[in-house]
């Protein structure tokens, strides 16, 4: 009895070593090394820049780009935390400049290593972060349909006007990063005080405010409001996917925010190298074109615009609004802001 279950275990073990050897040596079976990248879901869908860049990425990598729902940043934040002994994310994108001091809790990344490109003024600023580089931006603005206004608004006063009554789209700030830039904004324009006496008049305008930019702009595309929070860019979607030219990007006197995307590498990264060249990829002309035509955002790069329809777009004044409150600073004012929509 003990021979043959000697002899089983012979078979059995010489069963498995020969399975073993054949996957090891299995042709059909890809060994090459995975980028992980960490990104919003609208850059990485078919219709955004990421299905285009991972093409061109693993047609010289000898690699393959492996790209993961980064969600919200809140949940992002968490998700790396708990990853910081590696194996997660080799590339991240998406932190805006309210996201930065976050990123940076708890969680280290590596100096990017950028050539000598020609970045555009507003975007030079944000450069003395070696940790996280921007690789688009935006100007905020409020959108109308020309033919549903009697004149266009022209400062946040203007959006008083009872024709805007109920008509209004806006993100919730604690959950929306342009809602969030909008409190800001109207802070940095009219002070704390002023603001908030503002927003008790303003309120009555809004007819929601959404979770998320996709929701409030669904109620403007769906023509329920009048106008919208969004981006300068915005109207060019309109424009070529539509044909649509009534949408309009309104300039208030008062200046407009930025918001700027960036990319970071994180230090427990696994494929750094390759993250790095990602990057190159997302600076280059032709990735920047990519991101400018499929995300409907401004490139980094100069001359990326030239001869297309985003050259078009009108110079608007901007705000200077480098000095970033700290999280802290922003949860005491979006307890205020909360405290003013339960009172009403």
């Amino acid at each position: 009895m003990r021979h043959f279950l000697v002899f089983m275990f012979l078979v059995f073990a010489g069963l498995f070593g020969a399975l073993f050897l054949k996957n090891s040596r299995d042709p059909n079976k890809d060994s090459r090394p995975i980028l992980k990248i960490y990104a919003s879901s609208s850059f990485i869908k078919q219709w955004g820049p990421g299905p285009w860049l991972k093409e061109k990425f693993e047609s010289t990598c000898d690699c393959k780009v492996e790209y993961n729902d980064a969600a919200d940043s809140v949940l992002l934040m968490q998700k790396l935390k708990s990853e910081n002994r590696g194996g997660g994310a080799d590339l991240v994108l998406g932190f805006d400049q309210y996201d930065l001091e976050m990123a940076q809790k708890g969680i280290e990344w590596k100096p990017i290593k950028i050539e000598s490109l020609n970045f555009y003024e507003p975007v030079r600023a944000t450069l003395s972060r070696t940790h996280f580089i921007p690789y688009d931006w935006g100007v905020l603005a409020f959108l109308v349909r020309q033919s549903e206004v009697k004149e266009l608004p022209k400062s946040f006063d203007d959006l008083l006007m009872p024709e805007f009554a109920g008509q209004i789209s806006l993100q919730d700030p604690r959950t929306s990063s342009p809602g969030l830039q909008f409190l800001l904004w109207l802070i940095s324009v009219k002070g704390e005080e002023e603001a908030f006496q503002f927003l008790k008049k303003f309120n009555a305008q809004v007819k929601s405010y959404g979770a998320n930019w996709s929701m409030s702009y669904g109620l403007f595309q769906k023509n329920q409001v009048k106008s919208t929070l969004s981006w300068v860019t915005s109207p060019v979607f309109h424009l070529l996917e539509e044909k649509n030219s009534d949408i309009v990007a309104v300039e208030f006197k008062e200046g407009h925010p930025i918001q700027f995307e960036y990319v970071g590498i994180p230090a427990t990264c696994k494929n750094c190298d390759l993250a790095e060249k990602f990057v190159k990829l997302l600076l280059s002309k032709e990735g920047q074109k990519v991101i400018m035509e499929k995300n409907f955002m401004f490139p980094v790069i100069q001359g990326v615009r030239d001869g297309t329809v985003f050259e078009s777009i009108p110079n608007y004044k901007l705000m200077d609004m480098n000095v970033i409150p700290t999280i802290a600073e922003r949860e005491r004012i979006l307890k205020k802001w909360t405290q003013l929509r339960r009172a009403e």
